[in-house]
């Protein structure tokens, strides 16, 4: 039987600084933080780290060996999946410990791209932008250094695991699309039509010679979920039909017990109808809290637009879960278990199938201190069975 208001995270967690401080000195705080978390969630491999003889890996005079470094990266991995584990979450995923940023992370793994400038992001500090100087194309290593992401979190959890990575839209929304660009105009195409020919060839090259090497390598190493992230998703509402194109082409060949997710956030929802209607993505994970009061949730308290994008899906048929955010990523508020309950019950009314309704934060926890990001996941499972024992579970 499946079960009710399934719960999971949707993005990163923060890196903690001694998981950050890789090549920089500790301080005694950054030690103690090791100490006190790995505690807290039972990492015995907390004592590598730390230990009363000195002799720990963030003990250690820098630099780091490069095999001291993945270590301290693999325990981090693992504090990561025990806060989600604890937290109750019914899907754990890394947290991107092993990673730099969503973008810069997965264009390191893509040959046709080389690193720019660094440009400021609302929630993540900073990303490197890349210019595409080739066609597109995901290398070997990078399709394996996914699939030993999955495999590390499998092993290490007896929950669902859930690789996650950026999209093949917002990986041609946020590049120079230098090389597609000059192969346009070399066609003899100019202004507007130059560009929109350029980017649509850019987004599906992405889309078939990135993301779907990378997600048919995890369906084969038993992903039953995997989850693709585009927060760029509406950037221009002229483009929904191709980013639906990109989305299916993504998840070509992908078996149908394998659910299809797309991560979306901050974005005008709406302009993507009716085209997403022919996706294959069978689950939409989406930002809701930003809009509605930040400690209550009755019907009456909301925006009539808040919703709108539930009541699309429900008109136009969609038969796909739906991952309601409830819980605010901008804030240290804590929001209470009442009103994540609240706020599930009022999606699977606008939906009108609670069978559809999945739970989890709008975004990433990764702008949240863990001492907040922790309590707010508990909070949200806690939510989620308070919602689960209105249907009778």
């Amino acid at each position: 039987m499946k079960k009710l208001f399934t719960t999971q995270e949707v993005g990163s967690l923060q890196r903690p600084l001694w998981r950050q401080k890789l090549n920089a000195p500790l301080q005694k705080s950054d030690l103690n933080e090791a100490l006190v978390w790995g505690a807290r969630f039972g990492v015995e491999e907390r004592k590598e780290l730390v230990n009363d003889k000195g002799t720990g890996l963030l003990q250690k005079k820098q630099p780091h060996t490069e095999d001291e470094k993945r270590r301290i990266v693999d325990i981090a991995t693992l504090y990561a999946i025990r806060l989600e584990e604890l937290s109750g979450l019914d899907r754990v995923f890394d947290g991107e410990q092993p990673r730099t940023e969503m973008y810069d992370f997965l264009a390191q793994q893509v040959n046709g791209i080389q690193t720019s400038g660094v440009l400021d992001s609302f929630d993540a500090n900073y990303f490197k932008k890349g210019i595409v100087s080739d066609r597109v194309r995901v290398s070997e290593n990078g399709v394996t250094t996914f699939a030993e992401e999955f495999d590390f979190v499998k092993k290490h959890t007896n929950r669902i695991a859930k690789p996650c990575f950026t999209g093949p839209y917002t990986m041609a929304d946020w590049s120079y699309l230098e090389y597609y660009r000059d192969l346009t105009e070399s066609k003899g195409e100019r202004g507007n039509k130059a560009i929109s020919d350029s980017r649509r060839e850019a987004i599906l090259d992405f889309a078939r010679n990135v993301l779907n090497p990378i997600v048919l390598r995890l369906v084969k190493s038993g992903a039953k979920v995997i989850q693709i992230d585009e927060p760029a998703a509406t950037t221009d509402e002229r483009e929904s039909k191709v980013f639906v194109e990109a989305i299916n082409e993504s998840f070509k060949g992908v078996p149908n017990n394998v659910e299809k997710a797309v991560h979306m956030c901050y974005s005008d929802y709406p302009s993507l109808f009716p085209a997403i209607a022919d996706s294959v993505a069978n689950s939409y994970l989406i930002e809701f809290t930003n809009h509605a009061s930040p400690t209550k949730f009755r019907e009456e308290d909301v925006d009539r637009d808040t919703f709108k994008t539930l009541q699309l899906f429900k008109e136009y048929g969609l038969k796909a879960n739906v991952g309601v955010g409830v819980i605010d990523i901008h804030s240290d508020l804590i929001e209470t278990p009442q009103v994540v309950k609240d706020r599930l019950m009022f999606a699977a009314k606008v939906l009108g199938n609670p069978d559809a309704v999945q739970v989890n934060p709008d975004c990433g926890l990764r702008t949240r201190r863990w001492d907040v990001a922790f309590p707010k996941l508990c909070n949200m499972v806690e939510g989620a069975m308070l919602a689960r024992s209105e249907f009778g579970e």
